[in-house]
């Protein structure tokens, strides 16, 4: 194992970094199991990297992307009962779900600078796509933390 490989974030080190209130925990892990489903079901497996190798863009791009319309489709298909809280945390949970299987494949090289890149992509997408202000996120994240 080369030293770039031992620095490699991994899916069960940023999954142990998050924290759900206690109401929030089922419907976050109900979100993560369905969208686990989604990616890597045998039915499905296939088109996920059909879409991740036939979009437009890098790497970074087509991972945020992607991931977003993933949460997407999950919201829709809970009729929109999905908690907003979930949505994120979600999401950063089953890009690097998905950046492990990328590097575990070796569908394309893989690191650190475009998981974060990933994740830029992957929120600014969701922030546009539920028209959700930055702002206020901040203002919640900084309630939150001072409580």
């Amino acid at each position: 194992m080369d030293k770039q490989q031992r620095n490699d974030l991994t899916a069960e080190q940023v999954s142990s970094q998050i924290k759900m209130p206690a109401e929030l925990q089922e419907p976050y892990e109900r979100v993560v199991l369905a969208g686990m489903k989604l990616l890597f079901s045998k039915e499905t497996n296939k088109a996920v990297v059909g879409v991740l190798q036939n979009q437009d863009g890098d790497l970074a791009q087509r991972l945020g992307k992607s991931i977003a319309g993933l949460l997407a489709e999950l919201y829709r298909k809970s009729n929109q009962t999905m908690p907003p809280q979930v949505i994120i945390p979600a999401g950063v949970e089953l890009l690097m779900q998905a950046a492990d299987f990328i590097r575990k494949s070796k569908i394309e090289p893989i690191n650190n600078k475009i998981i974060g890149d990933a994740m830029d992509t992957m929120v600014t997408t969701v922030l546009q796509m539920f028209k959700l202000d930055p702002g206020k996120i901040v203002q919640f994240v900084d309630q939150q933390q001072g409580a």
